[in-house]
């Protein structure tokens, strides 16, 4: 019975309204229909469709508060845009909108992960929303132009004041209602939460810029009429929604006319059906059409079709180019924004205007807009750098941007640029994932110089534009709708003082500079440190390095920033199989950062595993390893290291291996040894690859000493590493004329590490050795090579594989690998600097 009950009423509304409408269309003149819509500009028809952007835009938000409502999971930013945006356009024109919007959000939000029933409260909620808009544009029309209302529902004004007061208040008391508690209504599975008082309260806010906005996009193409204020004029507007829904005719269609066309009888026939046809036009069918083509979009290229796959391909490649596109798109919106502050605004459109927007808000929407622009100047650096928070501000600021410029003077072109940007933004958000402050790094001083100049170009054109102003104090201090003059100087002057104020806030909020040294967690490090095969693991406690951990804490890398390369000291420490995880952890922070990630000195074994992550390899040397278990002083082979240990007995030569504990003992020894080596070599110390004079560092090693007569003559401290793996010496110095102590020194270690039962003694790397002479070799290694042939007498690089090699060892490659192309000779630089102290003492060196 209650079916047929409906199925009556709505069927007696939709007859009345088509009596009403064929009753007020009777006298209507189709050539003067024709030659009022013939009238309407190209600024009318761009402003329409501005706010009716807006409206969109607000209803997007009903999808947010909604789904932050129903789940709080995060949905991407552009999935909400499309299904809020789609399913509201389609529902608006084919009606129905649970069934044809609803379908719609299914079909993408069900992508996202939401069920069924998620979708379906997210639409009840949504249309809470509306209800809501509703019913604050009523309450406030009802309190702010009483008189306009009574003379629409023939009540009071003292009525119509105290039913829009209760309508606030009621607002006012769900919203607090629904801040004392979770609340919901329905049982089971379907219940359906209501929003918090946060929320509400944004969608309170949210519901009324959309009735206001759809209102506004009508209220463009009517005349002006003295009698009806914009606010009265949006009542009316909601009435007619209200009656559209109750009709349930596909968009409202007659129901949402026929209203309209009643409550404005002072308006000429052809005037209202002009306006309603545009409005259909530029709120209806024009959104339809572009949710058409958005969502099939979407469905082609989250399909994985051929069409979709080729989609998500060419998204991939052009998204490496998105950041650097985007960030010179929003420093040419930040352009715009400050020389829109500059010139005059356009007579007509401040005319119409007046009937939007009160006075004050114009005023402050021109300096909003200045430093909006000033604001996207900046922020144009941090999105060439891929930072989060720049994408986050910047989509902010084109917002506030999109939104002063119809408030100060209707600026319809300025906004559309901006909202293209703002498009492009929210569609390329993935491109934008690296984490870190907005001032880590200030802008070069060519990027300050640009800024500083665009801004004195905006005051310059303003200053031409009014070339004819008498200027005076009281300039200043002139507020009216045509004291463009004077809104001039307000907005110059915002420019610089918010320019001003980023720029002083950068220098002293800047972050600390993380790219430097850290404390080595030494308890930490000493674990891993005892599994390491090999020796020079320990470079890790120099305390000059940074180090990553693997999750499991079992692993690490050790590295250190030059400029904008990262570069790792060696492989992995650590357990082997975290090496691969490590490197790609290590490459994710980089590439957040914004650097070169370089690996110093790697070995072969793991040379797939940096082929695998797409670096490019250059042969750094080789490096001699002694086998210890070949290793002997027995027989013919050794005779020449019988005759070293013989010669030093005779010279009164003795080896002692000083432990750990007792270094601090003999230090000041060590250094007077150290200080006249590093003298008679010219040289300072040096870093990062090899040990440098830490008292601190080198008490944690035991250190072997050469002695003569008692006297410290040479030493050098031993790593050890994992048992039956590698042993070495690092920092081994001695004094002038003591020919033959090296010998010694490395012949005595290597029979220690043989009696510990150590494999491997490691004699370091011989530079640019092993390279290929070959006419048909890589241009590096004949770079290489040309630079050992003619480096000899600065380096000695044929002499020290010469020595080395005396003691016949294993020769062994080490690569560096980094990105590959035109940064390696920077690079180089970056790692010849990091080692030397600095680029002054590579150079002097």
């Amino acid at each position: 019975m209650r079916r047929w009950a409906v199925r009556i009423g709505i069927t007696t509304v939709l007859i009345a309204i088509a009596v009403l409408l064929v009753h007020q269309l009777v006298n209507l003149d189709p050539a003067k229909l024709k030659a009022e819509l013939a009238t309407t500009t190209r600024s009318d028809f761009a402003i329409a469709l501005l706010f009716s952007a807006l409206s969109y835009a607000a209803l997007i938000g009903y999808d947010a508060c909604a789904l932050y409502t129903i789940s709080g999971r995060a949905v991407a930013p552009s999935t909400i845009a499309i299904g809020s945006f789609s399913s509201y356009a389609i529902g608006h024109t084919l009606g129905f909108p649970l069934v044809t919007a609803g379908a719609v959000r299914w079909r993408i939000y069900g992508r996202a992960g939401l069920s069924f029933g998620d979708v379906a409260r997210l639409t009840v909620i949504a249309n809470i929303t509306l209800w809501m808009g509703l019913f604050v544009v009523f309450g406030v029309a009802m309190v702010f132009q009483p008189v306009m209302m009574s003379m629409l529902d023939h009540l009071s004004l003292t009525t119509n004041k105290l039913i829009g007061v209760a309508i606030l208040l009621a607002l006012a008391g769900f919203a607090g209602w629904c801040g004392t508690g979770e609340r919901s209504f329905g049982k089971g599975s379907a219940s359906i939460p209501l929003p918090d008082a946060k929320t509400v309260t944004a969608q309170i806010v949210l519901g009324f810029i959309d009735v206001g906005a759809s209102a506004a996009a009508l209220w463009v193409f009517l005349p002006a009429t003295p009698d009806m204020s914009f606010l009265s004029f949006t009542a009316i507007f909601s009435a007619a929604i209200v009656l559209a829904m109750v009709s349930h005719a596909p968009a409202g269609l007659g129901a949402f006319e026929a209203i309209v066309i009643v409550a404005l009888p002072n308006t000429p026939l052809e005037e209202k059906i002009s306006a309603l046809l545009l409005w259909r036009l530029t709120y209806t069918l024009i959104p339809f059409a572009c949710a058409i083509l958005l969502f099939g979009t979407y469905e082609t290229v989250t399909s994985n079709s051929p069409v979709g796959r080729t989609a998500k391909h060419l998204r991939r490649l052009a998204e490496p180019f998105i950041p650097p596109v985007l960030g010179g798109l929003t420093f040419i919106g930040g352009l715009v924004l400050l020389a829109s502050g500059a010139i005059p605004n356009e007579e007509p459109r401040i005319n119409l205007l007046v009937h939007f927007v009160p006075l004050p808000f114009s005023e402050a929407s021109h300096l909003v807009g200045s430093a909006a622009g000033v604001v996207l100047l900046i922020l144009s650096h941090g999105l060439m750098r891929r930072l989060q928070t720049a994408w986050f501000l910047t989509a902010l600021t084109l917002t506030a941007g999109i939104a002063v410029s119809l408030i100060k003077g209707l600026d319809w072109e300025e906004a559309a640029i901006l909202a293209i940007v703002l498009t492009l933004l929210l569609l390329f958000r993935t491109a934008f994932y690296r984490k870190g402050a907005l001032f880590s790094e200030i802008p070069s001083k060519r990027w300050i110089a640009v800024i500083a100049l665009v801004i004195l170009a905006s005051v310059w054109i303003g200053f031409l534009a009014y070339s004819n102003v008498d200027y005076r104090n009281q300039l200043w201090w002139k507020f009216s709708w045509h004291d463009d003059a004077s809104r001039f100087l307000r907005a110059s002057a915002a420019a610089v003082i918010v320019c001003a104020g980023i720029g002083l806030y950068a220098l002293i909020n800047r972050p600390p500079n993380k790219k430097g040294a850290e404390p080595a967690p030494v308890e930490r490090l000493g674990t891993i440190l005892k599994t390491a095969q090999r020796a020079d693991a320990h470079l890790a406690l120099l305390g000059d390095k940074r180090f990553l951990f693997h999750p499991e804490g079992d692993a690490f890398v050790m590295y250190r920033v030059q400029g904008k390369s990262w570069i790792v000291m060696g492989d992995p420490v650590g357990a082997p199989e975290r090496a691969r995880d490590l490197m790609w952890q290590f490459l994710d922070e980089v590439d957040r950062n914004g650097g070169w990630p370089v690996f110093y000195q790697i070995s072969p074994e793991n040379l797939p595993l940096y082929l695998d992550g797409g670096f490019s390899l250059a042969k750094l040397g080789e490096e001699a390893r002694v086998d210890l278990e070949r290793f002997t002083i027995d027989g013919k082979v050794g005779r020449d290291w019988r005759l070293a240990l013989n010669r030093a007995e005779r010279e009164n030569l003795e080896t002692v291996i000083v432990p750990s504990a007792d270094v601090r003992a003999i230090l000041p020894e060590l250094r007077e040894v150290s200080d006249i080596w590093l003298s008679q070599h010219n040289t300072s110390e040096k870093g990062f690859s090899i040990g440098f004079w830490s008292e601190d560092y080198l008490s944690r090693f035991d250190v072997v000493t050469i002695r003569r007569g008692g006297k410290i003559v040479a030493f050098a401290k031993i790593w050890y590493g994992a048992p039956s793996g590698e042993i070495t010496v690092d920092m081994v110095r001695y004094l002038p004329d003591e020919s033959g102590v090296m010998d010694l020194l490395f012949l005595n270690v290597i029979l220690y590490g043989k009696k510990l039962g150590y494999r491997w003694f490691n004699l370091g790397m011989a530079p640019l050795s092993g390279l290929s002479n070959h006419r048909l070799a890589p241009s590096w290694h004949k770079i290489a090579a040309f630079v050992a042939r003619n480096g000899e007498r600065f380096y000695g690089f044929a002499g020290l594989r010469a020595y080395k090699s005396k003691f016949k060892p294993h020769w062994e490659p080490r690569y560096l690998a980094y990105p590959g192309g035109w940064m390696l000779p920077q690079i180089l630089l970056d790692v010849t600097a990091l080692i030397s102290g600095g680029v002054t003492k590579t150079i002097s060196k």
